[in-house]
Order: C-alpha cells, then structure tokens, then sequence
C-alpha cells in the first residue's frame, strides 16, 4: 500500500477516534499525531485567506518580499501570467507556505481547467489540511481541496486516486461522511482490489462500530497485501470484537511476523499471550 504522507496522517486521525494507535508510533515519525478532541474541532471563525496573505509580509525575509513583488507584477501580462503564476507557487512552497502554494496553483487550474492542474491543486490543499493544526485552516483548506477535487472527478471520472482523496475530504471534519463512504463504495465497485477504498472503508467501519463490515475490509486486504503487517494487525482488532479470540491470535501472530518494530513485536506479544491466557 503506498499512500502519501498526507493520506497517512489523516487516516491516522481516523484511527485516533478508534483508540488503537498504540504500535502505530514507530510508523510515522514524520509528524506527531494529533487525538481528536474538543480543541481541535472547526473553529468558528470563517478562514480569511486574503488576511492571511497580508499577514506573512512579517514571515519573510526583504529578498523574499522583493521577488515576490516582481513575479505579481509579471502576472499582470496576460501572455506570461502562466509561467508568472507557477513561479509564484514554487517561491511560496520554497518559503514553506503550502497553503499559499496551493492558492497559486488553484489559480493555475482555473486558467487551464484540465484535469491534472486541478488534482495538483486538490494535492497541494489535501497535503496542507493533513498537516496544519490551525482548525479554521484545515476546514478552509479541506473544503478547498474538495472543490478541486470534484473538478478533476468531473473532466475525468475514472480517476479514482482524485476519489479516493475526495472521498476522505469528505470525511475529515465530519463535513459529508455517507458522500464520502458512496465515493469509496463506487471505487471499489470499479476496481474491487483498490487498497486505499477498502482500507478507509475498514477504518470507517470501525470507527462505526460496524466490526463484521470491517472484517470483511481486512480480510480482502491481507489477500491483496499480505506481507503489509498493518491489515493483520486490524483483522485481529475485528476478530477480538467480533469474539473469535483463536482467528484475532492467528491474526496477531501473523503481524508479529511481519512488523519490523520491536516495541510493536514486544506490545502485540503481549496482547497474544493474554488472549491465551484467558478464558
């Protein structure tokens, strides 16, 4: 299963609401992992981008500011506004500013309307929702990445990569789960074997409490993959709610085979003699 880093973080949230990462903390060192909670919840307040844009005069430095100048002056030409406008994404994302990036990149979208300018643009934003930890920007930039999206769906409608991202936009915030859930049904409809549908759709099921659903995820899952550690660690989770204690060991055993992390293989040990122990 490949997905990108952005993919990752915010299946993870999914699966912070399910309180089962504990061995998932040798996986992405990338970025801290951020449990929902009442904090984190979208904020009240709208997102104002253009505040926002005028606000990073102070985040850059005097030779950022004077390129930045020049390159939105050079949009002012209509035969170069293309080339101006990417220009201005690359120097923004150099600085760090993803979401600025992406608003420059949407910008290029609008002008082409083609269907890989629009699924950079609905990456850039979906990249920058997983990361940020400002509510009001993650909802701004999620409903950003959705339009975008949508528009790649529209000129292209077999690409389910721009789906399957669409699909859990919909989901993060609470913003349109069953939209989500039929977008990721209609993938795996089109391709039964799509790892990223399934796997959200086992998550999904879990967070639902819908185990015998997920199980069915999971079971396709270590079909399809079955070297990846991860799917036998959540058959197992299903397994053991579902009350079939000897399939939830063999499923943990088979992760502890697999997973490279010792702390994982000692904390799954763990779990698998208990399980043995009991009654």
């Amino acid at each position: 299963m490949h997905f990108n880093r952005a993919q990752i973080i915010i299946i993870l949230v999914l699966l912070s609401m399910l309180g089962i990462l504990f061995y998932l903390n040798y996986k992405t060192p990338e970025a801290e992992l951020q449990p929902v909670s009442e904090s984190n919840l979208p904020a009240k307040e709208p997102f104002d981008f253009n505040l926002y844009l005028s606000n990073l005069n102070d985040s850059i430095s005097v030779q950022a500011k004077q390129l930045i100048e020049i390159q939105t002056e050079a949009i002012n030409d209509e035969k170069n506004i293309l080339f101006a406008t990417a220009q201005l994404a690359h120097t923004w994302d150099s600085l760090g500013f993803k979401l600025v990036t992406a608003n420059y990149l949407e910008k290029i979208a609008q002008k082409v309307n083609d269907e890989n300018s629009w699924n950079t643009s609905g990456n850039k934003y979906y990249e920058f929702s997983a990361l940020t930890e400002d509510t009001a920007m993650q909802l701004y930039a999620t409903q950003k990445a959705i339009s975008s999206f949508e528009k790649t769906v529209s000129i292209n409608e077999n690409n389910l990569d721009a789906k399957n991202s669409l699909a859990i936009c919909y989901v993060q915030n609470d913003l349109d789960v069953m939209k989500g859930v039929q977008l990721l049904k209609d993938i795996v409809k089109r391709d039964s074997n799509n790892v990223q549908a399934n796997y959200t759709l086992g998550m999904l099921s879990m967070r639902s409490g819908q185990m015998d659903k997920a199980l069915i995820r999971f079971e396709t899952l270590t079909r399809i993959e079955p070297m990846n550690p991860d799917f036998y660690y959540f058959l197992g989770q299903c397994y053991l709610s579902l009350e079939n204690k000897n399939k939830a060991i063999l499923a943990f055993e088979n992760f502890k085979k697999l997973v490279q992390d010792p702390e994982a293989k000692k904390n799954i040990d763990k779990t698998i003699t208990n399980l043995k122990n009991s009654k």
